[in-house]
C-alpha cells in the first residue's frame, strides 16, 4: 500500500538545533533589539541614579559559653558531643540577638517609634531585616552588622543590640547570686516556697522545683531535652500495654524500670547543673558572660550600589527577553520570508527568484509599479531579468509562450509581477502581449495609463475583432489588451470558447503572452485560465502567505492538472534577508557588482 502524503510537503528527518539561523534571527532584528536596549539602559540608569545610599557598620562582641567542672569537661571533650554543645548553644545566642523581644527593647530605649513614625512592634520588625549576627569562623566572637540610610541610626542601632544582649545575659542567666544557689542543695522539698532578688531589684516567689526548671543552664541543655523526649516514649508505650496487660506483666515491669532510669538520669544531670551552678558562684571557674568588644563606629562611606552591575543586568535580560520572543514569534509564523524558508516549512516548489521589496518609493503610482522601466540599474530591474532568464529556462520556448501569472490570495503583488515581467520581455527584443485576465480588479490600464472603455469583457461577450481590442503602450514592443468594463460573471467568459479562440490567435501574433489573472483561492478564473494555457506562474509574498495556504493552492493546481512553471517569491526585504543563505549572496553579489560598475563609470568620466 501506497502512503499519501499533501501535495507540497517534504518528509524531513528531525535536524539539530541550527544555531547560524539563530544568530541570523539576531542579525536580522538587530535594530529591534538594540532600540529596546537603549531604553532599558536609559530606564535602569535612571533607576539605580534614584537609589538611597546604604550604610553599613559592624561591632564584635564575645559570648562565653556556660563552663562545666574539669572532670566533666575532659569527658565531653573527647567526643562530638562538646563541639555540638558548642554550635548548639551559640546558635541559640543568635537568635535570642535578633529575636523581637530583644529588638522591642532596643526600639525602645533609642524611642525609634518616633524615627520611624510607628509602633515598637513594627520597629521590631523592620530592625529584623537590618540586623544581622555572625560567628567569627569557630570562636567566641561575634559581628553584630546592621545596614540602613542613616550612617548614625545604624552605629546606635548596632551597639544597643549589643548593650542590650550583655545586660538581658546578666539579667536571664548570670542574675543568681551565691545567696540564690545556696537554695538549690542537692537534697530538698521541692514545694518549698523561696524568695529571690535579682542584680535589679526584682522579687519573685518560686517552689525550688520552678527554680530549678526556670534556670537558662537546665532549660537549654540538650542532655535533659533528649532524656525527657525518651521520658515521654516510654510513658506512651507504657499507657498502651497497660491497655493489654496487667499490672506484674514482664513487659509493664520492664517498661516501669526504663521509666524510673530516665526520671533518674533526668534528676542527675540536674543535680550536676546545679552543682556546676554552685561551682561557679562561689569563684571555681570564671562565670559565663558576654562582652562588647568593639563598638560599631559610624562609617564614612556608602556601601557600593553596584549600579554598573544593575545596569548591565538590565541590559542582558533585555537582549535575553527580546531574542526568546523573537525566536517565538517566529517559531509560530508559517509565511516564507526567503527562499531558505521553502526548506523550513517542508514545502517542495520550483523556485524561480526573489522580488525584492520597494521601500520609501512616493510620487507617481505607476513608476513604482513599473520599477523595472524607470530605474533600469535597480535591484527591482536586475531581480525581473534574473526571473525573465529563470522562466526561458523551465520549458521550451514554444510551450512558454502564453504565461498565466496568479497569486494565492490578493495583494501578494501578482499584477506587479506580470507587467514587469512583460516589460522585461519586451525589452528582449520579443514582441509581448500583456492581458489583463482580472476582471475584479483590474490594474492594467491605470499602470498603463491607457483607455479601458473597450476590453477583454467587450471581445468575449460580443464578436470584436481581437485587434480592435489591443493597444499600443509607450514601452516598444508591448502591446495591451486591458479587462474593458466590469463583468457581472467573469468566470463565466473567461472559460468560453472565444476566449480559447483569442489565445490562439495571438500565438501567432506575438513571441510571448503574459496573462494577469485573479487569485487562485476563493475564486477559479485562474483556475480557468490556467487549464487552457496549461501551465502557470505563482507569485508568494514574502512575510504575508502561510505555509499551509501555498500547500492547498499547490494540490488545487496539480488537482487542476496545471503545470506550475515555478514560484516567485514578492517584496522580499532584502535588507533584513541579507544576512543568510541565498539572500545573503544574492544581495552581496547584485550590490557589489553594481557598486563596481558605477565606481568604473565615475573614473571613465572623470
Amino acid at each position: 500500500m501506497q502512503n499519501f502524503q499533501p501535495a507540497g510537503y517534504s518528509e524531513q528527518a528531525e535536524k539539530p538545533v541550527d544555531y547560524q539561523y539563530y544568530l541570523f534571527l539576531f542579525a536580522k532584528n538587530f535594530y529591534v533589539i538594540f532600540t529596546f536596549l537603549i531604553i532599558v539602559v536609559t530606564l535602569a540608569a535612571i533607576y539605580v541614579s534614584k537609589l538611597p545610599d546604604v550604610y553599613q557598620t559592624t561591632g564584635q562582641m564575645m559570648i562565653e559559653r556556660p563552663r562545666i567542672k574539669w572532670s566533666e569537661m575532659k569527658e565531653a571533650a573527647g567526643g562530638a558531643e562538646g563541639e555540638s554543645y558548642n554550635v548548639e548553644y551559640y546558635n541559640t545566642q543568635m537568635e535570642i540577638m535578633t529575636n523581637q523581644a530583644l529588638l522591642r527593647q532596643v526600639a525602645d530605649d533609642l524611642k525609634l517609634a518616633k524615627y520611624f513614625g510607628t509602633d515598637n512592634t513594627r520597629v521590631a520588625q523592620i530592625l529584623s531585616g537590618m540586623v544581622k549576627v555572625s560567628r567569627v569562623g569557630s570562636s567566641r566572637l561575634f559581628n553584630v552588622t546592621v545596614t540602613g540610610q542613616d550612617p548614625k541610626m545604624i552605629s546606635n542601632i548596632a551597639n544597643a543590640v549589643a548593650r542590650t544582649y550583655v545586660r538581658r545575659s546578666f539579667e536571664e542567666q548570670l542574675y543568681y547570686s551565691k545567696e540564690v544557689l545556696n537554695w538549690l542543695p542537692s537534697k530538698g522539698d521541692a514545694k518549698e516556697i523561696i524568695s529571690i532578688t535579682n542584680p535589679i531589684g526584682g522579687v519573685r516567689q518560686m517552689t525550688r522545683e520552678d527554680l530549678i526548671e526556670s534556670l537558662p543552664s537546665i532549660k537549654s541543655d540538650p542532655t535533659i531535652r533528649e532524656l525527657r523526649e525518651k521520658k515521654a516514649g516510654i510513658e506512651s508505650d507504657l499507657e498502651l500495654s497497660l491497655q493489654r496487660y496487667r499490672e506484674k506483666h514482664p513487659i509493664i515491669i520492664k517498661a516501669r524500670s526504663n521509666l524510673k532510669f530516665v526520671e533518674d538520669s533526668i534528676q542527675q544531670e540536674k543535680d550536676r547543673i546545679i552543682e556546676n551552678l554552685k561551682s561557679q558562684a562561689e569563684g571555681e571557674h570564671q562565670i559565663s558572660s558576654a562582652r562588647i568588644m568593639q563598638e560599631a563606629p559610624v562609617p564614612e562611606r556608602p556601601l557600593p550600589q553596584k549600579r554598573s552591575r544593575t545596569i548591565l543586568l538590565a541590559a542582558l535580560g533585555e537582549i535575553v527577553l527580546c531574542f526568546l520572543l523573537i525566536a517565538l514569534f517566529d517559531h509560530f509564523d508559517d509565511t516564507l520570508h526567503s527562499f531558505d524558508d521553502f526548506e523550513r516549512k517542508g514545502l517542495v516548489l520550483p523556485f524561480l527568484g526573489p522580488i525584492p521589496l520597494i521601500k520609501g518609493a512616493k510620487g507617481d503610482p505607476s513608476r513604482k509599479a513599473l520599477a523595472g522601466y524607470y530605474d533600469k540599474a535597480s535591484g527591482i530591474a536586475e531581480s525581473f531579468r534574473y526571473l525573465r532568464v529563470a522562466v526561458n529556462f523551465s520549458a521550451t520556448p514554444e510551450a512558454l509562450k502564453n504565461l498565466v501569472i496568479t497569486s494565492c490570495l490578493p495583494h501578494e503583488g501578482k499584477s506587479f509581477c506580470a507587467h514587469n515581467i512583460a516589460v522585461s520581455l519586451a525589452q528582449d527584443g520579443n514582441r509581448t502581449l500583456i492581458i489583463d485576465g482580472d476582471m475584479r480588479r483590474p490594474t492594467l490600464d491605470r499602470i498603463f495609463k491607457l483607455d479601458n472603455t473597450t476590453g477583454l469583457s467587450n471581445y468575449l461577450t460580443s464578436n470584436l475583432d481581437h485587434t480592435s481590442i489591443m493597444k499600443e503602450t509607450f514601452i516598444e514592443n508591448l502591446i495591451a489588451i486591458t479587462s474593458g468594463p466590469m463583468s457581472p460573471n467573469p468566470g463565466e467568459i473567461l472559460a468560453s470558447d472565444r476566449m480559447k479562440t483569442l489565445l490562439d490567435k495571438v500565438r501567432g501574433e506575438f513571441d510571448r503572452i503574459i496573462i494577469d489573472c485573479p487569485p487562485l483561492v476563493g475564486i477559479g478564473d485562474g483556475l480557468v485560465v490556467g487549464a487552457m494555457v496549461g501551465h502557470l506562474v505563482l507569485v508568494i509574498a514574502a512575510g504575508k502567505t502561510p505555509a499551509d495556504l501555498i500547500r492547498h493552492t499547490q494540490g488545487m493546481i496539480e488537482r487542476a492538472k496545471i503545470k506550475l512553471i515555478g514560484v516567485v517569491l514578492n517584496m522580499v526585504d532584502m535588507e533584513k534577508e541579507r544576512h543568510r543563505g541565498y539572500a545573503k549572496h544574492y544581495y552581496h553579489t547584485y550590490n557589489r557588482y553594481y557598486q563596481v560598475t558605477e565606481a568604473q563609470k565615475d573614473s571613465e568620466e572623470a
